[in-house]
């Protein structure tokens, strides 16, 4: 980057930030007209807007915020009331500002944009339309040049004194100079246009008593633009030199805003990787305590243990500690987003006839800086939304014994892991029957719908796409979209809308949105031998029921929740995961939340909460649809993260399943045959494979064989066999008997499978561990056939007529 792009980048970020600020000022000005101090405050910046631009010769803007400055120049020294009127046109030259330093920032130039209408009105607001050409023409150049000549060597004197050195009396006798010099001044200024012919009012345009003339100023005060100048500069050099006690005061109050902050600006990629390298921090402190837990299991009593523990312990709380304080960095006061609303509410009163009032709280609450870009424009929908189709006419809230003012409240406030931000106002409040019926006439529901749904259902059909209640369209409403754009945001954020209104009364708006988007917190749940991770902000409650707790309503199946009728589907039915097990007694259920809607979802297993960093899927994966992303568990596997939004509008088209399997699990396999019964043989030698064949081959039945663990779960997942029992060996490779029986023990299908331990070990602690890992049979080297054979057929009820 060359310097000239380094002086414009920091340009552009200072003017935009500056010209935001006289965005918010002057719609406070508007309203404390009289506040001279914050008049001056918005002179200031935009003198600084405009010097900053004729430095880097952009012209238009500098021509703009010049005509501009007339304007509040002249509100400033008292010779111009700012009217509503006027106010326009001063925010159509701040819009116009913007659009030019969106110009700057894409192009390098302001060229393209014509102010010179906005700059007309302008002009004529300060008295400069044409009439001031005429009065510049009518003074002789040489004049001129003469009365500059006359300023400049005036500035240097006074820039040769020093003030600092003179007593007080000296002070006051160069201000009483200076004083007489401008009378002096204004008097031969005005016999010369006496002299030429011109009107002069009667009144020197000198004394403090201008309040009445305004009007006729206008032609008589552009003449001494020139003048003007130097009396400010003069008395601006004493006021903070001078001795006296008031002097003295005002001179610690200029010096105190001119402390250097203590802050520096940095870029947002910086702080996006910082961010990235916090969530692999965060995964790796995850594996670290994952990897803790199991060696604290495993050496149970070891003096070391507790040394480790202080370290993961200190790595944690650092860790953590780090985590916040780079959330923090990437943090923005929700103040930047809610600072543009009260400019938007003074617009629209104006165009929609209405007085309405916006009461802003909690601006100081914190939100990422992602959250806070992507947070506008639901929020200007919402508020639109609010003084069209919320707050009525004057005559009619009057009619109705309301303010003639409608208020609409702005806050924003903390709660636990999110920010919540409501949107109040006091208008006419929705009518639930209104909107069936809107939605009936533009097809968006059914009969059979509008007649079951609850008024929280109703006041959610706002949101539809093309649903309007407006009688025609307007700049401001009408079209249908903007309701739906709120809602299509708030969930691209995994956030939540809950509508709230009394008719006659006024509606209440939340949106609840999580603080960042990098860092989360989920809810793990198993489904087979996957995991997924849900958002935790969607989640209301899990609970745990019994398989007779499930009915089916019109081929859907569904629970009672306490007073409400739950739709429950399987997440893995959603997913298509392959059930390679049955549901069992019990299922747990995770009701999800998204506005009105709510869903319960089956899972195999709560697994439990965990702060979790999201990690898109890439190119090749991305787009995959209930998916929004992945994360890192603390054992290193990959769990995929359910994207809420999608998931329930996919439940929609899945059937009654639930209960269906659950009574098919339920059905016995009758055994008409000895070969009906199936028992694997687990066994890593090849000779004891062969012994246990040869002793149970006579009794007929079907014998499928494995080298070690890992071959013995594959086939047991393939679901190709449903076994009665399983023979398996402790020493092998790759996976022991007693792995591969907890393993198998995860299944709720065969919690009750058979495992018969066939083993030359015989030590107590040996048949100790294979109870505990779920052996029901310990049978040790060397047994004789019909041992073997009479354990087999007891453990799978083997019918004694198959002999």
């Amino acid at each position: 980057m060359d310097e000239f792009q380094e002086i414009l980048q920091d340009f552009l970020v200072e003017s935009f930030e500056l010209v935001e600020k006289l965005d918010e000022d002057l719609v406070e000005l508007e309203n404390t007209p009289e506040d001279l101090e914050l008049l001056n405050g918005i002179f200031r910046v935009a003198h600084t807007v405009k010097g900053a631009s004729s430095f880097l010769n952009f012209d238009v803007l500098t021509h703009l915020t010049h005509h501009m400055e007339d304007v509040l120049n002249k509100a400033r020294h008292g010779e111009l009331v700012i009217t509503p009127d006027i106010m326009d046109v001063v925010l159509e030259s701040i819009d116009l500002m913007k659009a030019l330093l969106n110009t700057i920032r894409d192009t390098s130039a302001d060229a393209g944009i014509d102010v010179s209408a906005c700059v007309s009105r302008l002009d004529k607001i300060s008295g400069g339309e044409g009439e001031v050409v005429e009065v510049e023409l009518a003074v002789p150049v040489e004049e001129v040049v003469v009365a500059e000549a006359e300023v400049e060597v005036e500035s240097q004197d006074e820039e040769e004194l020093d003030f600092d050195s003179m007593s007080d009396e000296d002070v006051e006798a160069e201000i009483e100079r200076l004083l007489n010099q401008r009378q002096d001044e204004d008097k031969a200024k005005r016999a010369a246009k006496i002299a030429s012919g011109e009107k002069v009012p009667e009144v020197p345009p000198a004394p403090s008593e201008d309040e009445p003339a305004v009007t006729p100023p206008p032609a008589a005060t552009p003449p001494p633009p020139p003048p003007p100048p130097p009396p400010p500069a003069a008395p601006a050099k004493p006021a903070p030199a001078a001795p006296s006690g008031d002097a003295k005061a005002a001179a610690p109050a200029k010096r105190a805003p001119a402390a250097v902050e203590q802050t520096i600006r940095v870029d947002v990629k910086r702080l996006d990787h910082l961010m990235n390298l916090i969530g692999e921090l965060v995964l790796a402190k995850n594996r670290l305590i994952k990897i803790n837990d199991d060696v604290e299991e495993r050496y149970e009593g070891e003096e070391f243990l507790e040394e480790l523990n202080q370290v993961v312990s200190i790595v944690s709380l650092v860790t953590t500690d780090l985590q916040i304080a780079v959330m923090k960095t990437r943090m923005l006061p929700i103040g930047k987003v809610f600072n543009k609303f009260p400019r938007m509410i003074r617009d629209l009163t104006r165009e929609l006839n209405k007085k309405i009032e916006l009461e802003i709280s909690g601006e100081e609450t914190e939100l990422d800086k992602s959250i806070v870009e992507e947070i506008g424009d639901p929020l200007v929908h919402i508020i639109r939304n609010s003084c069209d189709h919320g707050v009525e006419m004057p005559d009619t809230r009057i009619a109705a014994g309301k303010s003639e003012t409608g208020t609409i409240k702005l806050k924003a406030y903390n709660e636990g892991n999110a920010i919540v931000i409501q949107i109040d106002d006091d208008g006419k409040g929705l009518d639930v029957d209104m909107l069936k019926n809107k939605s009936l006439e533009k097809g968006i529901i059914t009969e059979k719908e509008a007649d079951s749904m609850s008024d929280k259902e109703a006041y959610a059909l706002i949101f539809k796409p093309g649903f309007s209640t407006a009688a025609q369209v307007t700049n401001v409403s009408g079209r249908g979209v903007g309701m739906d754009v709120v809602k299509t945001n708030i969930e691209k954020l995994n956030g939540i809308i809950d509508i709230d209104s009394e008719l006659g009364q006024g509606t209440s708006i939340k949106l609840k949105i999580p603080l960042t988007l990098a860092i989360i917190q989920a809810l793990l749940v198993g489904v087979q031998e996957e995991y997924y991770a849900i958002p935790l902000a969607s989640v209301l409650e899990t609970v745990r029921i019994s398989q007779d707790e499930i009915y089916t309503v019109e081929n859907r199946s569904v629970m009672r929740l306490r007073e409400e009728v739950l739709s429950l589907v399987h997440i893995g039915d959603i997913f298509e995961v392959d059930r390679i097990l049955d549901s069992g007694e019990h299922a747990y259920v995770v009701v999800l939340g998204l506005g009105a809607q709510k869903l319960g979802l089956i899972v195999d297993s709560l697994v439990g909460q965990e702060e979790i960093v999201i990690k898109s899927l890439g190119d090749y994966l991305k787009g995959i649809e209930g998916i929004a992303g992945a994360t890192i568990r603390g054992d290193g596997g990959v769990t995929l993260i359910v994207d809420v939004v999608a998931l329930m509008q996919m439940a929609k088209g899945v059937k009654a399943t639930v209960a269906a399997q659950s009574q098919t699990a339920q059905i016995s396999h009758e055994k008409l045959k000895a070969s009906d019964y199936k028992v694997m043989i687990v066994d890593d030698s090849k000779t004891d494979r062969m012994i246990m064949r040869k002793a149970l081959e006579p009794i007929g039945i079907t014998l499928v064989e494995a080298s070690d663990g890992q071959e013995a779960l594959g086939i047991l997942k393939s679901g190709e066999y449903n076994f009665d029992a399983m023979l398996v060996d402790i020493e092998m490779p790759r996976m022991d008997g007693y792995s591969l029986a907890t393993e198998i023990k995860k299944y709720n299908k065969y919690k009750n499978l058979p495992l018969i331990a066939v083993t030359s070990r015989t030590g107590k602690s040996d048949r100790m561990r294979g109870v505990e890992s779920g052996m029901v049979e310990y049978i040790t080297k060397p047994y004789s056939a019909d041992y073997l054979s009479s354990v087999v057929q007891r453990n799978v009820n083997f019918k004694s007529e198959f002999l």
